[in-house]
C-alpha cells in the first residue's frame, strides 16, 4: 500500500492553532480490525519460522529437553496470543469484513486454517467456528 505524498498533509487540520476546543484526538489503531488481522497472520505466520529455528537451537544444545515439550508450549503461547488478536474480528461489521479483504491471500487462509487445526487438537471447537467464519468470508473475495 502506497502512501499519496500529495494527499499526506491533508491527515493534519489547516489550522491547529485557532482550534475552538481543547479536546485532542486519540486513535488507538491497536483497535483497529486491519491491526487485529494484520498482527494475527503475521503472528501465527512467524511462529512456523520461529519455531523451525528455536528447535534446531535446543537440539544442538546439550541441555536436555523434551523437544516436543517446547514445540508444545510454543504453540500454545503463539496461538493463545493470536486468538487474543482474532476473536476481535466481527464478520458482521462492514469494517472488520473490509479488513478481511484487505488481507484476503492464501497466506491468511493457511494462518486461518492452521488455527482452526491447533484449536481443533485442543479441543475448543468455538475458537475454530470463529475462525472458520473469517476464513470463509476471506476465500469471498480470493479470485
Amino acid at each position: 500500500m502506497a502512501i499519496d505524498v500529495e494527499n499526506l498533509f491533508n491527515l493534519f487540520p489547516e489550522d491547529s492553532s485557532n482550534k475552538d476546543s481543547d479536546e485532542l484526538t486519540f486513535v488507538d489503531f491497536k483497535t483497529s480490525p486491519v491491526y487485529l488481522l494484520g498482527m494475527y497472520k503475521k503472528i501465527v505466520l512467524n511462529h512456523i519460522n520461529f519455531n523451525k529455528k528455536i528447535l534446531k537451537f535446543f537440539k544442538s544444545t546439550d541441555v536436555e529437553l523434551d523437544i516436543d515439550d517446547v514445540k508444545e508450549a510454543g504453540e500454545s503461547f503463539i496461538y493463545s496470543k493470536a486468538w487474543g488478536y482474532i476473536e476481535g474480528i466481527d464478520i458482521k461489521n462492514e469494517k472488520h469484513i473490509e479488513a478481511i479483504k484487505y488481507y484476503s491471500d492464501e497466506f491468511l487462509d493457511t494462518s486461518l486454517e492452521l488455527g482452526i487445526s491447533y484449536f481443533q487438537e485442543i479441543e475448543e471447537y468455538e475458537k475454530c467456528a470463529h475462525i472458520l467464519l473469517i476464513l470463509k468470508k476471506s476465500q469471498e473475495f480470493l479470485i
